[in-house]
Parts: structure tokens; C-alpha cells; sequence
């Protein structure tokens, strides 16, 4: 029998294939309440080993999935986790959530199918489960959302079934939304952008908080090496498709100077296909062997290290909001974005970084080319940069949260 004055939390999430800043937001939720039940369509434990208490959750038997998980015990099936795109939403429908009184869920796709009873049964009266939609973003290949570039970056395979199935997915997306609004869901967006964006598809005004940052882990970072010294560019995340890291290559190795790529990706395929870039280029450069390096995955003092001596970050992808630059920024380093999505909310123009208006290489190189230009001439403040991550500090998401759930 559920307390009623201690809330009962069952948080939603698609999936759990790779950890990136969707399931840094599950983290923290779960941080937050720490008894949670945890409703997906599948976890691969494998992928949360740096998480300690998403691993928890897990061996305590706290994480409730969809049958296709027994899929994804079978460690070669974990491969065609995007090719079965189509049948998430299908499974999600079926999965009911139960004995709670709060429910939080962070998606960007089926997570938003779960079917939520009208009322919780507490103690001593029936009341209205409260629902908190944290959107990350609508789903982008079903709202066109997604540009023909990005289509271009897909594998062959999927490029194919994606029209496929769009019309139904985009009618079971619909539905999905209409069903959570109609029970007075409280839609959540992680930046402006995005808002904007679930104003647009969903019909439904959102509220803006910001993803969670832990900037206190990257505040007293000191970089060994002066912002315009001779060193490596970085990127580090999740890798996919869409994060656009070919230009960073691509402009790194036509420019010559050496970038760090930290990162894994759920389909080898991608991480593959960076390479190849890399290897053609190098049989035709001879000297521009071994200036890209993958790092694979990197844990948290790695990541650290790699900060302290970079030059800059780049961020070639359009983004919804981006946690990663906050980070960046915290550690008082400037960060080179594509100037759209969510890095129009964060990034000034000369004073925390620099844009590249175009997703081309050129325009990327010419950004870096600008980038190293202000650096020679001092123009970046890493006190003035660790100040513009404050509004994106992990605390001041975790009080939003609370406020809604209080």
C-alpha cells in the first residue's frame, strides 16, 4: 500500500543502449529517489557499468523491460538495436505502470507509449497519478525533423525501412502524446529549442529546464597548457550519426592538427565508418598519420585529463540542448558549435566560443581557423567561460524537478 505522503516514482525511459545525457538525466532522477522503478524497452547492462546506481537499480531488480529483452541477452543480436526501431513503440504500449503515484519520463521516442492508470491507490483515497514528460526532443525521423544530410550519414538498411513505417510510428507517436495530454501531463522541455519544437508537433506548451550538469566535477580544473598553445582538439560523447563528427575529422585532418575523439558507439558500423575516412585520407597524406585518434570509451579522470590539456571542443551536430559543452565549460574551455539548436542558448559568439554557420567542412575549418586567431590574441577568459555553465548546474535542475513534484 503506497504512503501518501512519501511519493511513489516509477520514471519512463526508452532504452538503454548507450549512456549519454538522456540517461544522465535517469541518473539523476535516481539519485534524487533512490527507490524509483525503472520502466524501458531494454537495458544492456554492459553499457552502465560507469553508472553505479543505474547498475544498482538493475541487480535490485528495479528495472522492468519489454520481451525484447531477451533478445538482447544474446550479445550478437545487441547490434540490431536500431534496426528494430519499429516494434519499441509496440512493446512499450504493453508495459503498464503500477504502484505509483508520480511518474517521470525522459524521451525521445516510444518511452512515451506506456500505458499509466488514471489513479494511484494510495492508503486512505484514490488521487490522480501526476506525470512529468521530460521531452529530449519529438522524434525526430517521424516530424521531419531530421535533415537530408543526416539521412545521408544512416546506414543503407535503415535509409530503406524508414519510410516504411514512418506514417503508422508517426500516428502512434501522435496518439501517444495525445493520451499522456489528455491525463494533464506536465510536458518539460531541456531548452527553448525544443520547447519550441513540442509546440510544434505536439500542440502542447512546455515548460524549459535545462538538462543536468555537473559542473562542480569540472570547476577546479586547471588546463596544464595555455589556451593557444600547440595541442589537441576534443571531442567526447556518445557517438551516432547525427553528432556529425566526420566534419570534425575531415576539417582536423585538412587543417593538419591533431583531434581526440573519446566516445563509443551502439552500431560499430559508425565508429568503422569514421575510420575509413581517417585511413583514406592517410594513404594520400602521408604526414597526416596520426593526428586523429579514437579513444573508445573514457572514464571520468580520463575525460578529466583530456580536458585539462586540450585547445578547445568541438561540437559539429545539431543538438537538442547538449550537456557535454556545459562540462566544456566548466572547465573554463571554449567550445567551436554549429550554430543551431540548442548551442544558440549557451555559446556567445568570442566570449565562451565560436560558431560555424554552415554543417560543412569548410565552414568548420574556417571557424577553427577564426578559433586560433582569437586565441593568440587572449581573447578567452576561463573565469568569464566557467561562469556562463552556472545556469546549467545540475542543483538547480534537481530543484525544478522537486518543485514539480512537490
Amino acid at each position: 500500500m503506497l504512503n501518501p505522503k512519501i511519493p511513489n516514482i516509477a520514471i519512463v525511459h526508452d532504452y538503454f543502449g548507450q549512456f549519454g545525457g538522456a540517461e544522465k538525466v535517469v541518473e539523476v532522477w535516481l539519485k534524487m529517489y533512490p527507490q524509483a522503478v525503472i520502466y524501458t524497452a531494454y537495458f544492456i547492462p554492459e553499457k552502465f557499468k560507469s553508472s553505479e546506481i543505474i547498475s544498482k537499480a538493475w541487480q535490485s531488480g528495479r528495472i522492468v523491460t519489454t520481451p525484447i529483452q531477451y533478445l538482447f541477452k544474446i550479445k550478437w543480436a545487441q547490434k540490431f538495436q536500431k534496426h528494430l526501431f519499429w516494434i519499441y513503440p509496440i512493446l512499450m504500449s504493453f508495459l503498464k505502470v503500477k504502484n505509483a503515484n508520480i511518474v517521470l519520463i525522459s524521451s525521445t521516442y516510444c518511452g512515451k507509449n506506456i500505458q499509466i492508470p488514471s489513479q494511484s491507490i494510495e492508503s486512505s483515497s484514490t488521487s490522480q497519478i501526476k506525470i512529468i514528460h521530460y521531452c529530449h526532443s519529438p522524434t525526430r525521423f517521424l516530424h521531419g525533423l531530421v535533415t537530408e544530410t543526416d539521412h545521408k550519414s544512416l546506414l543503407a538498411f535503415l535509409q530503406l525501412l524508414i519510410p516504411l513505417f514512418t506514417f503508422w510510428l508517426r500516428r502512434m507517436d501522435i496518439n501517444a502524446a495525445n493520451y499522456l495530454t489528455k491525463k494533464n501531463t506536465i510536458w518539460v522541455g531541456n531548452s527553448n529549442f525544443i520547447c519550441s519544437l513540442i509546440k510544434q508537433v505536439y500542440k502542447v506548451e512546455a515548460l524549459l529546464i535545462y538538462p543536468p550538469t555537473d559542473i562542480q566535477k569540472f570547476i577546479n580544473i586547471k588546463p596544464k597548457v595555455p589556451l593557444n598553445s600547440n595541442n589537441y582538439y576534443l571531442c567526447n560523447g556518445r557517438i551516432s550519426f547525427h553528432k556529425r563528427l566526420d566534419l570534425a575529422i575531415q576539417a582536423c585532418l585538412e587543417l593538419g592538427v591533431p583531434l581526440k575523439i573519446g566516445g563509443t558507439s551502439a552500431l560499430g558500423k559508425e565508429v568503422k565508418d569514421l575510420k575509413l575516412i581517417v585511413s583514406k585520407y592517410e594513404k594520400k597524406h602521408p604526414k597526416s598519420v596520426g593526428l586523429i585518434k579514437f579513444l573508445g570509451r573514457t572514464t571520468d579522470q580520463e575525460y578529466l585529463d583530456l580536458l585539462k590539456n586540450c585547445k578547445g571542443f568541438l561540437f559539429p551536430g545539431k543538438e537538442d540542448a547538449g550537456i557535454t559543452p556545459i562540462e566544456v565549460f566548466a572547465a573554463g574551455i571554449p567550445v567551436i558549435a554549429y550554430q543551431a539548436g540548442g548551442a544558440l542558448e549557451y555559446l556567445k559568439e568570442e566570449v565562451n566560443g565560436v560558431f560555424f554557420s554552415q554543417q560543412t567542412v569548410e565552414s568548420l575549418k574556417l571557424a577553427i581557423l577564426k578559433y586560433e586567431k582569437l586565441q593568440t590574441q587572449n581573447l578567452f577568459n576561463a573565469q568569464t567561460i566557467r561562469q556562463s555553465a552556472h545556469f546549467f548546474g545540475q542543483t538547480l535542475f534537481e530543484d525544478k524537478i522537486r518543485q514539480l513534484v512537490d
